[in-house]
């Protein structure tokens, strides 16, 4: 997967920029008289630098050129940087703004785009998948780029970085380069409260394995399926609670429902659902001594076409219940 809204505006707004960066070359060279430009140096609103931007290039190249939106006169801007033929972008940058209160795994979907295989980013807000990663800004950074949704930056690679790059190198890089860019204009724009760096190692793409009925998500004692369930997938991040999920599959990745706990402050506090809050299909806990946020969402997946593995699921509340239950006693929540 790894497509959906952010792919569908990200398609739009590569269009767009991909033909005025092309005009503007030309008006340039015109202009000039054909003269060879001065080398760019730094890139997408002076957050990265040449050896960033070659980071994301599948080939060397001798020259990098951006084209940008000005961060306060559009609700989302764009950066895409091209190589040497200014044809076509090795990747692009977006800052945009997600609505408060969606929830946690629908935030995500938003900052780094629908996927079952996405996991977060080591020690920040943020997530990655197959060719996209993103990160929330803090909310203090939306006056600064001139919207009043949350604000966050997102990366999305093209032109064949995803075959180039081998044994998860892509993520890596990505969030090297989303690090820097989210370093460098929080920064820039007087709101840098988090302390945006790469880690080690980029976390692994997430896997299906089968829905163990005695300890589904990795819960002893949780079980949300009321038959063996055949078919159905369970996708679960590694670690501890600070962007816990569980994506509960048809097989071929067709969503089910999703099972969200989160101990970031950021996560928490741009995705907490004021409709929900403190009932329904939400909770705000403390385990080990830190606010927890569960929540249980379905995809926007029409689960009706998933037919015989849809009907094998627990009502929502059921699974939500043993779901807060199996967790509380695993993570020693109040």
């Amino acid at each position: 997967m790894g497509n959906g809204i952010s792919s569908r505006r990200s398609r739009i707004i590569i269009a767009a920029l991909a033909g005025a960066v092309l005009v503007a070359a030309g008006v340039f060279a015109f202009t000039r008289g054909g003269e060879e430009p001065a080398l760019q140096t730094s890139f997408c609103w002076e957050s990265l630098t040449k050896d960033d931007v070659a980071l994301l290039s599948p080939k060397s190249h001798k020259r990098y050129e951006s084209k940008e939106d000005d961060l306060k006169e559009r609700p989302s801007a764009a950066c895409l940087v091209y190589g040497d033929d200014l044809k076509y972008p090795e990747f692009h940058l977006t800052v945009q703004g997600v609505d408060e209160g969606m929830g946690v795994w629908r935030t995500a979907d938003e900052v780094a785009a629908e996927s079952l295989v996405r996991a977060p980013i080591d020690g920040v807000p943020g997530w990655g998948n197959r060719s996209y990663a993103g990160v929330l800004l803090p909310a203090s950074c939306a006056r600064g780029v001139g919207f009043k949704r949350w604000p966050y930056l997102q990366i999305h690679t093209v032109d064949g970085q995803e075959k180039t790059w081998k044994d998860e190198l892509l993520q890596k890089r990505m969030t090297e380069v989303l690090m820097t860019s989210a370093a460098n204009l929080t920064r820039r724009l007087g709101c840098a409260e988090i302390p945006y760096s790469a880690p080690d190692w980029s976390p692994g793409l997430l896997t299906a394995r089968p829905v163990d009925q005695t300890k589904a998500c990795g819960l002893p004692g949780f079980g949300p399926l009321t038959s063996d369930g055949f078919g159905i997938e369970e996708y679960v991040t590694p670690g501890d609670l600070r962007l816990w999920s569980c994506a509960i599959s048809a097989k071929g990745e067709q969503g089910l429902r999703n099972l969200t706990a989160t101990q970031d402050a950021t996560v928490i506090a741009a995705s907490r659902s004021t409709a929900v809050a403190g009932g329904g299909n939400e909770a705000l806990l403390t385990c080990a001594g830190k606010p927890t946020l569960l929540q249980l969402t379905t995809p926007f997946t029409d689960t009706a076409k998933n037919g015989a593995a849809a009907k094998a699921l627990r009502p929502d509340a059921e699974i939500f219940a043993g779901f807060r239950e199996a967790l509380s006693r695993q993570a020693h929540c109040q």
